[in-house]
């Protein structure tokens, strides 16, 4: 019998292993990227992948039948993200992406034409609408309303091109629907941009997250990154991305976030955030900001420098630091060093007046700090940087005097992420993911050079 039971076992680890990476759902977790020439394609594409893969694996079924993808991104570039958004729509999938406004890339238009021919009316040669749409449901072809099969951009197999829309086709078939904008389409997908921000006054559309209802084995996944699906920020950037699963009310509270920006549903002065458990998702702008109203300000007032865990340590990866919000978030940072907390900061894009700040707190030993920025062809422009924009903090935060937090998300540490653009924050209370997140913090460390020269070298 026990001989059996072996056997048993063992043939169920073996089928086990034969199971595709691909064939399962999203691990929960961090996920980084490691640009070139640092990583190899796998490393340089990991986040990017991760999306990509959750796209291929959200599949119609008799238990969920009408699967659905939001996605908000700030670029969009990546040809096998697209193919797998295209390939989602053709079977069954609910796509739902939405964009910053500027259309300039043949992705994007590709994207675009698929998602978006069935919601926006033809015109003939006078200009007249029609009431038909240019094509069915993900680009399909479509029958004349007068009898015959009416000639339309679509593609019938993903090995087929189409001809994809015009910018000015584009531009028009991105604004705002007429109907209601979940059913936008046949098809129920669309591609949606903003003229700036899609619930601020200017700014941009700036968040990046992927929403999946069911993708293979998992539910309500929720994926938070620093990261665009572009070819750029996996090659260029250090990047980040948290995927969460099976918590309903997060994922509620992002999908009805992407429904507001659709429809430009204006931000109000207000703090949105939604709790669950030991995340904090938060969506910006808020409408009249200020920095007494600052959620990132307020979660640094609450560190304080000693407890259990001996003197509080804090690293920050930020990629944009400028401005009104970056010197007083810098001044909080300056002050807690000076209260005893271990401050350690690398940077990517700060103002010339924000970084000659921090070179001369580094002189002062108030914190350390490192710039990740390499120009390897002596070109004049960085071609690697951090792009990531976290902060990691282990000690007294609080009443917890044991603590071990990350804040990551797509918000940049100026005045506009905070009070202009679509922006999302992603508060997590959990030691495992300041360890995941500490390690890779490491290793930006490890190939960024330490500031100012004259005093550490590098």
């Amino acid at each position: 019998m026990r001989r059996v039971t072996l056997l048993l076992v063992v043939l169920l680890s073996a089928s086990l292993l034969l199971v595709p990476a691909s064939a399962v759902g999203p691990r929960g977790g961090s996920a980084f990227n490691t640009p070139e020439p640092y990583g190899d394609d796998a490393a340089n594409l990991r986040i990017v992948k991760t999306v990509k893969h959750a796209i291929q694996n959200t599949v119609p079924s008799r238990r969920h039948p009408h699967p659905v993808i939001n996605i908000s991104t700030f670029l969009l570039d990546w040809t096998p993200a697209v193919n797998a958004l295209i390939d989602a729509c053709r079977r069954g999938v609910e796509v739902r992406v939405i964009l910053d406004d500027e259309i300039d890339n043949w992705n994007s238009r590709r994207l675009i034409t698929a998602l978006n021919s069935d919601n926006v009316p033809d015109r003939d040669r006078n200009g007249v609408a029609d009431r038909d749409p240019r094509a069915g449901r993900c680009n399909r072809p479509l029958r004349a309303t007068h009898g015959g099969l009416r000639t339309m951009p679509g593609a019938l197999s993903q090995d087929e091109q189409f001809d994809t829309f015009t910018v000015r086709r584009a531009v028009r078939s991105v604004q705002a629907p007429h109907a209601d904008s979940v059913t936008w389409g046949r098809d129920g997908s669309y591609v949606k941009t903003c003229k700036g921000s899609c619930r601020g006054k200017g700014g941009n559309m700036h968040s990046k997250f992927y929403l999946f209802s069911d993708t293979r084995s998992s539910h309500h996944v929720v994926m938070v990154s620093s990261s665009n699906l572009n070819r750029g920020g996996a090659e260029l950037g250090w990047n980040d991305m948290y995927v969460i699963k099976g918590r309903k009310k997060l994922y509620r509270g992002f999908r009805a976030m992407h429904r507001l920006m659709t429809d430009d549903v204006r931000a109000t002065a207000d703090k949105v955030q939604v709790k669950d458990g030991p995340f904090i998702a938060r969506f910006f702008p808020m409408r009249n900001a200020s920095r007494a109203t600052d959620p990132t300000l307020h979660d640094l007032a609450k560190v304080k420098c000693h407890g259990p865990l001996g003197r509080t340590k804090i690293n920050v990866s930020m990629f944009y630091w400028k401005g009104w919000r970056g010197d007083y978030l810098l001044d909080k940072l300056a002050t807690l060093g000076h209260q005893g907390c271990k401050i350690k900061v690398v940077y990517g894009a700060p103002s010339r007046w924000i970084a000659t700040r921090m070179r001369d707190l580094a002189k002062r030993r108030i914190i350390q700090l490192w710039d990740s920025r390499w120009d390897y062809n002596d070109d004049g422009f960085n071609e690697v940087r951090t792009h990531a924009k976290y902060v990691l903090v282990r000690g007294h935060v609080g009443r917890d005097r044991r603590a071990y937090r990350v804040w990551t998300g797509s918000q940049n540490w100026v005045t506009g992420s905070l009070s202009l653009s679509d922006e999302t924050s992603l508060n997590i209370g959990l030691r495992s993911a300041y360890v995941s997140y500490l390690e890779h913090w490491d290793t930006l460390r490890d190939h960024s050079r330490r500031l100012p020269y004259s005093v550490y070298g590098r």
